[in-house]
Order: C-alpha cells, then sequence, then structure tokens
C-alpha cells in the first residue's frame, strides 16, 4: 500500500504546521501585551481566545501523532479514537474563537443596545444577522467577512451535525469500489465460519478481508445527509490559519 499524500505534500503539510506554531505564538503574544481599555476584552483576549488558539494547536498535533499523514497500513481503533476527539475538540474551538473576538470587540467599543443595555449574548457575533456589531465594523472587515462565507458555511455545517445531530467521525478504514464485492463475499463467508465454531477458518478470512481495505485521511459526519468527505491533515491546517487571520485583523480593527 502507498501513502495517500505524495512526498511533495508531506513536505507542504510539515511546512504549514511550523507555520501554524510560529503564527500561534505571535497571535498569542499581541493578545497577552495589548493594553486593552476594558477589563472584559483583556479576559476574552487572553483567557478566551488566547487559550482556545493553544487548544486549536494541541489538537492539531494530536491528530498528526496519532495518524500522521504518512500513514499507510489500517490504524488502530485507539489512534482513530484519539484523532477523532481531537478533531472534534478543534471544531467546536473554532466557533468558541469566533465568538471570542465577537465579545473582545463588544467590550472593547462598549457596545450596547439603543437604550445603553448590555446586548443579549444571541445578538453577539461577526455575521450579518448580528447587526449591533456588523454595523460598527468597518467597511474594509466587514467585506473580509464576506469574503469568508463560504468557508464560515462549511464550518458550521460540521459544528452543527457535531453538536446536535452526527457526530463527527474518521472512519477506520474504506473499501475501494473494485474489492466490495469480493469483501462481501470474505465478509458472508467468515460469518458462516463463525456459526459453525471454525475459528481457523475465521482468522483465515478476516485476514483476506483486511488486505482488501485502506486508510484514507478523511472525516465526515452523516451518511445521509450528502454531508462533504475532507481531508482532515490539511483542513485542520487551514481552518487555524483562518482564525489566526480573524484574530490578527480585529486587533488592527480595534485601533481604527
Amino acid at each position: 500500500m502507498s501513502c495517500y499524500f505524495s512526498a511533495e505534500q508531506l513536505i507542504a503539510l510539515d511546512q504549514r504546521r511550523n507555520e501554524v506554531s510560529e503564527s500561534f505564538r505571535a497571535l498569542r503574544d499581541q493578545c497577552i501585551s495589548r493594553r486593552f481599555k476594558s477589563d472584559r476584552a483583556r479576559e476574552y483576549a487572553r483567557h478566551g481566545f488566547g487559550r482556545r488558539l493553544g487548544t486549536l494547536v494541541h489538537a492539531i498535533d494530536q491528530v498528526f501523532e496519532a495518524l500522521p499523514p504518512e500513514q499507510v497500513d489500517v490504524p488502530e481503533r485507539q489512534e482513530t479514537t484519539n484523532a477523532t476527539v481531537a478533531i472534534q475538540s478543534f471544531v467546536m474551538n473554532v466557533f468558541g474563537c469566533l465568538d471570542n473576538l465577537a465579545w473582545i470587540w463588544v467590550y472593547e467599543k462598549d457596545l450596547k443596545t439603543g437604550d445603553r443595555r448590555d446586548l443579549d449574548p444571541m445578538s453577539v457575533g461577526l455575521g450579518r444577522r448580528h447587526k449591533t456589531i456588523w454595523n460598527s465594523f468597518s467597511d474594509e472587515f466587514r467585506q473580509h467577512l464576506d469574503q469568508r462565507q463560504d468557508w464560515f458555511e462549511h464550518l458550521k455545517g460540521f459544528r452543527d451535525s457535531l453538536a446536535h445531530r452526527i457526530p463527527l467521525y474518521v472512519p477506520p478504514y474504506i473499501v475501494p469500489v473494485e474489492k466490495a464485492d469480493e469483501y462481501n463475499r470474505l465478509e458472508q463467508a467468515s460469518g458462516e465460519a463463525l456459526q459453525r465454531a471454525d475459528v481457523n477458518e475465521y482468522d483465515r478470512l478476516q485476514s483476506e478481508q483486511r488486505k482488501l481495505v485502506r486508510f484514507r485521511p478523511w472525516m465526515t459526519h452523516s451518511l445521509y445527509e450528502d454531508a462533504p468527505t475532507v481531508i482532515f491533515h490539511s483542513q485542520l491546517l487551514a481552518d487555524y490559519m483562518t482564525i489566526d487571520e480573524f484574530g490578527r485583523i480585529l486587533l488592527r480593527e480595534l485601533d481604527r
């Protein structure tokens, strides 16, 4: 069996992972060293957004260690489970980062309702429907957010399924289409061997069946919702850098 990624792609993934680590340290330091006017904004920057960034990086490390990009053989169940848990944590904390950035903005800009009451938590976010916050952004920042709508929707689909419907998972293996008939034949034969208590034949058939399967670095959720299948190594790195980008731009926006 060959690796899913080419040699060039493996090098690129390693470089991007290093870039994530460097970007994280730089942005975390910005959150720590920045002088905020509001104590709550400072808390959300350091203990909300900043800590979540660290969680994202740790989750990426866990995934790359449990299921490295150069993985060839079908992994052990524990390795797949460890990566799945890390991916689920990553997705939820990406959304937490976005909410933290919105709260930083609310507190640092002292945004209130028209009669100077605190904003309802449901009205706090970076999207167009959060009108008080959206209208307080510069045209440039609103344009940037609009340009990321496809990314928002893609991530929202995974987050909503994870939180409310079918959790994200990494399939332990896939059966190539051209091997499906043989896989099913062996599945039936091994079941029959088990029924007649022929353990040796059962083990032999299971071993033959395992030779047909392949590991793929994919994640998805529901089989019935036409859910996208994502190559998780590259997606995690891209999602982190998108959050990093949002953080840097919002900090600059605070200085306008």
